[in-house]
């Protein structure tokens, strides 16, 4: 970081930035005043561990030997962190001894099917109604049931004569009575059932069993106890002073590279010197650990600012930093000069408010 600068560098450089080179001491006596503004951005990020033990299973006879194991309680066993803490990953663990492979207690790796209910087959769904004779007058004799009816009327004995175009009804026999494009059925035939009525479960194929899900079909199940490790990245970030100085000042600090910043690595890393003493507690408070934290890393800029303000312009607020090559001076309007800037306008706008409403 440049050298700290002094009241006396900074109010040299404002004489300077005005093109009144060593006029800093006359900048004092007007009554110039000084307000030491410190800036920090803290950043942190902790490697959070989480540890869970859970009963597991797999089907069938499962290798468990690729997973690390452990003794005991896992909460005592050695997990090496991350070397980036910004790095989530989860470990696997098997507790020793608990791996055993048990039959599943299913038929041989089958289990009933439940689409079908172990039947085999699903009823179907009537064929779609015939396009002739719409269903109404499949048979002229029996009328699709394949009996005559018992309760015709000697005034329908002339619907029931043999008509030219009909076929024999597969139901009843009867020659030429039955519609010839279903033959008496009223319907299409199925493409499903055959006119069966029935078709095949599309799951089990007619077996009226399917593979059992849980042991994938072998009979057998492993089970263990296992254990797993958690680290994930929890991220703080701490911006002072409050409030923050203006937008403008904030950009170009950022510009000019003329931050200090240090990285700690550890829970009991020192703070760096020189942090300023307004700063030491909310930093202190910010850094405390916290639970299942195991690594951390924390990016810590600072950055001396001072805000200046001279009777001779009262417009401006002088914003007074370290740069690369010296102190950087950025003037901002200051308060009073913004009230009366948009008093202005506001004044202008209600001037246009009344004209418009005279014209």
């Amino acid at each position: 970081m440049a050298d700290s600068l002094s009241e006396d560098d900074i109010l040299e450089a404002i004489a300077r930035h005005a093109g009144r080179p060593g006029q800093g001491p006359q900048l004092r006596r007007t009554g110039a005043g000084i307000a030491q503004l410190p800036m920090l951005d803290l950043r942190i990020v902790r490697c959070v561990e989480t540890r869970t033990t859970q009963p597991e299973t797999r089907a069938g006879t499962y290798d468990t030997s690729g997973r690390p194991t452990y003794e005991g309680d896992l909460r005592d066993h050695p997990v090496e962190p991350p070397k980036d803490p910004t790095v989530s990953r989860t470990v696997e663990f098997v507790l020793r001894g608990s791996v055993r492979t048990v039959p599943c207690g299913c038929d041989e790796g089958r289990q009933p099917c439940s689409r079908c209910r172990a039947k085999g087959k699903l009823r179907c769904d009537t064929g779609p109604m015939c396009p002739a004779c719409k269903g109404v007058e499949p048979c002229t004799w029996c009328d699709g049931t394949g009996e005559r009816r018992k309760d015709r009327t000697t005034a329908e004995s002339a619907r029931e004569s043999p008509a030219a175009g009909r076929t024999t009804c597969v139901k009843c026999r009867k020659p030429r009575t039955a519609c010839p494009e279903c033959r008496g059925w009223g319907t299409k035939k199925c493409p499903q059932c055959d006119d069966t009525g029935f078709r095949v479960c599309p799951v089990c194929s007619g077996e009226r069993s399917t593979e059992h899900t849980p042991c994938d079909g072998t009979g057998l199940v492993t089970l263990w106890t296992g254990g797993s490790v958690g680290h994930a990245p929890e991220r703080t970030a701490l911006k002072l002073p409050e409030p923050a100085p203006p937008l403008r000042v904030r950009q170009q600090t950022g510009r000019v590279g003329a931050w200090e910043r240090v990285t700690l690595t550890s829970v009991g890393d020192p703070l760096p010197d020189g942090l300023d003493p307004a700063h030491i507690e909310a930093v202190e408070s910010a850094l405390a650990p916290l639970q299942g934290e195991v690594a951390r890393r924390v990016d810590i800029g600072r950055l001396q600012l001072a805000a200046v303000s001279i009777p001779d312009d009262p417009d401006h607020v002088f914003y007074v930093f370290p740069g690369r090559d010296g102190p950087e001076v950025l003037p901002i309007w200051s308060r009073r000069r913004s009230l009366r800037v948009a008093a202005a306008v506001a004044g202008v706008v209600v001037l246009v408010l009344l004209v418009v409403a005279l014209v």
